[in-house]
């Protein structure tokens, strides 16, 4: 019996999906593409040698734990804008920062001991916000976490959510992504520049129990489970 006719659409399916598994690297549940170039390339050449560091080597990484920890530390650390990118000595030299900031010292923080699987992300915080916002996406086994040190306390489990955490670009290593669902980000390259991330100004948070919860504001985030706060990245 000769064999079945594949038709021409089933091709062209199977052809899409053998190319986005090879241009989308890293983090299963956030849908990034590689790209050979972002608008913000050259606001972030102050910061690249942290982002394309090698990884030190470790079995594990940190620890989701030592993780929140680092988030409380930077949570905690007064709100300031710049305009550029500050490195992590920066950062930590003013001992203020901006989503910018904090951001990529934590970045510098888990590279240095040993996570992996690990990206520095632009966008919207939320879908009505005028001003762009980084944080990071770290893929481990317990799935996608999502790591804002500007305004939660603790890790959470990233959710598919159209209405916050709206991805624009990516940054792992040495290699640049833009988020799948691009419609968004054209639309806002088109209206105007691109201006560094940056989120309306913070007030100094308050020191109380709730440090150790997340972030109220962020309602559609589910905190991490202290069970697995022993995690292992994802290969």
């Amino acid at each position: 019996m000769a064999p079945a006719m594949i038709s021409p659409l089933k091709k062209a399916l199977g052809l899409l999906i053998v190319v986005w598994g090879s241009t989308s690297i890293g983090l299963a549940q956030s849908a990034f593409f590689e790209v050979a170039s972002t608008p913000y390339d050259h606001q972030m050449e102050r910061v690249e040698p942290t982002l394309t560091a090698p990884s030190a080597y470790s079995i594990y990484g940190p620890s989701v734990s030592v993780v929140n920890e680092w988030m409380m530390e930077l949570r905690a650390m007064p709100y300031r804008y710049s305009r550029e990118w500050q490195t992590p000595y920066e950062v930590e030299l003013a001992n203020v920062a901006d989503c910018k900031g904090k951001a990529v010292a934590l970045y510098e923080r888990m590279q240095l001991n040993g996570a992996t699987n690990l990206r520095l992300v632009i966008g919207k915080r939320r879908a009505c916000d005028s001003l762009t916002h980084a944080w990071l996406e770290w893929q481990t086994r317990i799935g996608t976490l999502l790591l804002d040190p500007t305004f939660n306390w603790n890790a959470a489990i990233k959710l598919t959510n159209r209405r916050s955490y709206i991805a624009f670009y990516g940054y792992e290593g040495g290699h640049k992504f833009q988020a799948a669902d691009s419609l968004l980000v054209s639309r806002q390259i088109a209206t105007r520049a691109p201006a560094a991330p940056a989120h309306g100004a913070i007030t100094r948070p308050m020191r109380s129990a709730s440090r150790f919860r997340s972030n109220s504001w962020v309602l559609d985030e589910a905190p991490v489970d202290p069970r697995f706060f022993w995690s292992r990245p994802a290969l």
